[in-house]
């Protein structure tokens, strides 16, 4: 089986889909990833074959021209799980809207290309990252079976009613009938426990922490100290303008008895700003090699995180910035195995104490260890990838 991997440059929606490419390629199975050529080094380093699909993009003008005026915190929050989008005013489809219109646009700028890539490559299934239109497009051009791959809480559901105005030009512009943007069937890699209810057809996933290349520094390989935790705060709040809680919450940690390792891309390391003495700052350190150490963690939300974490059985203390961060910070909180602490209601006195609950009090360890045990439960990508193959039987290829 060849399946033509699709995602736009962005490396947090590329990383989770790797366990599953690896499992299809022990399987003795062809992969190809077809990318801008920005995330060329993220998926070399993955192990994967890659191939440019589209030029390389300025995603904050392209941000900035699609939503116009709109800023994130003007976005309305999704509906609640399960519902439909209908439930959103008209003044609010407009805004969500514009969101996903940059989506669109990615799509837009790869897709000739893309096209290209896959009459050459003849995939016999076609696997995306849920906001790369192109990927069912091309599936559908091809008459082959289109694979969405979740990143964790399945938040595009909610809006998928809002999508298909948005590609239709995409499809008119291929000369074929409009596409699902959900695809034919997706992999979901959420725990069950966390996921929303959607009406799709899925293979249930085991999520396999992957944050990219991972070098071991030698002070992991010391035995840590009861109290410590992690600090992290992906790349994309930073990239979006959101606020930047790591000093505040630094300084609400000096002089405690914990052990904070701030783990940063090198652009937010340098807006760090001095540190108190019991942190440890780091660039870029994958957090799937620090968190076994840590008693707890503190993000922002990102899925990334959040399922690494979940994955580890590490409690989590989530200051979500953006609505999909509040979204699946939420569901995440649900669980008991973490803690919300909204921007509105932050202090260094409320970062404190939940800190001091989740290291304290064992509901958390409990609940942490319990979602733990859900994921390892789940099928393990080298399970599922008879899942996958069978989607090809019958295919039009």
């Amino acid at each position: 089986m060849r399946v033509l991997v699709t995602a736009w440059a962005w490396p947090s929606h590329y990383l989770p889909l790797v366990p599953t490419l690896w499992a299809l390629r022990a399987a003795g199975h062809e992969v190809l990833v077809a990318s801008q050529p920005a995330l060329a080094t993220v998926v070399r380093d993955s192990g994967v074959p890659f191939v440019a699909a589209g030029p390389d993009l300025d995603h904050e003008a392209l941000r900035r021209r699609q939503m116009r005026d709109l800023t994130h915190a003007d976005v309305p929050p999704p509906p609640p799980p399960g519902q439909s989008a209908k439930v959103w005013t008209p003044d609010e489809w407009v805004r969500v809207s514009k969101v996903f219109s940059v989506f669109a646009a990615r799509s837009a700028a790869m897709l000739d290309d893309l096209v290209d890539v896959a009459r050459a490559f003849r995939p016999d299934l076609v696997l995306f990252e849920p906001t790369t239109y192109a990927g069912p497009l091309v599936a559908g051009l091809l008459g082959v079976p289109a694979v969405r791959h979740l990143h964790g809480v399945d938040l595009t559901y909610q809006a998928h009613e809002v999508v298909p105005a948005l590609i239709a030009p995409l499809s008119e512009r291929l000369g074929i009938d409009p596409v699902d943007p959900l695809g034919t069937h997706t992999v979901d890699i959420c725990p069950p426990s966390m996921q929303i209810p959607a009406r799709v057809t899925r293979t249930v996933q085991r999520y396999v922490p992957y944050n990219g290349r991972a070098d071991t520094p030698s002070w992991l390989r010391d035995r840590p100290g009861p109290n410590r935790i992690c600090l992290t705060w992906g790349a994309t709040s930073s990239s979006l303008g959101a606020p930047f809680a790591p000093p505040a919450v630094l300084d609400a940690l000096a002089g405690t008895d914990t052990e904070v390792v701030v783990t940063l891309t090198p652009a937010d390391r340098e807006r760090l700003g001095p540190v108190p003495g019991n942190t440890r700052v780091v660039s870029s350190l994958a957090l799937h090699q620090v968190l076994p150490s840590c008693a707890a963690v503190i993000h922002q939300g990102g899925f990334g995180s959040t399922l690494t974490a979940a994955a580890l059985g590490v409690p989590q203390l989530v200051l979500p910035q953006l609505v999909d961060q509040k979204f699946q910070a939420a569901r995440l909180a649900a669980t008991g195995a973490g803690t919300v602490l909204a921007a509105a209601d932050f202090s260094g006195n409320a970062v404190r104490e939940r800190v001091g609950a989740l290291t304290g009090e064992p509901a958390y360890a409990r609940a942490a260890a319990g979602l733990r045990e859900e994921i390892r439960s789940v099928p393990a990508p080298a399970e599922t990838v008879a899942d996958l193959h069978a989607l090809t039987t019958g295919s039009n290829r």
